[in-house]
């Protein structure tokens, strides 16, 4: 009888862990650093191209409802094979070590390097551009590639889903969200998706969500495309934690 009231308990606690709900919300505070890592791989035949950033976060102001927050890109790498075209360029690289064809990409990616950007996000994660300093309009572009995830107003469990769209360079991406796990550190969940440009692109992905601060811990996108004979395969893996 006692093995089967402890086997019951267990049971009943794994219900009802299996059924709790929990509100996403971010949690930051005012002084804190965290790093973004972010890796895309993309082959579109006969060209590969491999992209790595690394981004520092600081919480600079937080706020009843949202928090005022600045990132300085602090490394950006680029492979770019295209037949006898290549680029190979890292920003720890000297001037030296740089062919004609690195240093002009270099030239380009100074700017970017030097330009901090600061965001207004709310507690759900929805960012918004305050200014660039200084303003380089190409970081724009990249700042909508990093967005955070989005979260829903109501409390999630398992099963749960919702969807974002993300617009980047005109065009709307949907992503689908669907909460598979729930741990007491973490949230995860299976992406799906679609392109309004990219059409028949298959899109998918995962998310882990630290609970703690209410940020993305990981998330890898997956988007295969064949459109016109030509394929494409693009995946980007996404990493954030506090320094």
């Amino acid at each position: 009888m006692k093995k089967l009231a402890v086997i019951g308990l267990l049971l009943g606690s794994t219900i009802s862990f299996g059924q709790e709900k929990v509100k996403l919300r971010l949690n930051l505070n005012k002084g804190e650093k965290y790093q973004t890592h972010m890796k895309i791989n993309q082959v579109t035949e006969p060209t590969i191209m491999e992209m790595e950033m690394k981004m520092e976060m600081l919480v600079e102001a937080k706020k009843s409802i949202n928090y005022e927050v600045k990132n300085n890109f602090t490394y950006l790498s680029a492979l770019n094979k295209h037949g006898a075209i290549k680029i190979n360029y890292n920003s720890n690289m000297k001037e030296e070590e740089l062919t004609p064809q690195d240093k002009k990409f270099a030239d380009k990616m100074k700017p970017i390097l030097e330009t901090s950007i600061y965001l207004n996000m709310d507690r759900l994660g929805k960012s918004e551009l305050i200014k660039l300093v200084p303003d380089v309009p190409e970081v724009t572009q990249l700042k909508d590639q990093i967005s955070s995830v989005t979260y829903p107003e109501d409390a999630v469990g398992i099963g749960s889903t919702w969807v974002n769209v993300q617009k980047s360079n005109g065009a709307d991406m949907e992503l689908t969200y669907k909460v598979t796990k729930i741990e007491k550190d973490f949230v995860f969940a299976d992406i799906t998706g679609k392109s309004s440009v990219l059409t028949g692109a298959i899109i998918t992905g995962k998310l882990k969500i630290d609970r703690k601060s209410g940020l993305p811990s990981t998330m890898t996108m997956n988007i295969d495309v064949s459109m016109m004979g030509v394929n494409m395969k693009t995946k980007s893996d996404i990493s954030i934690k506090k320094i």
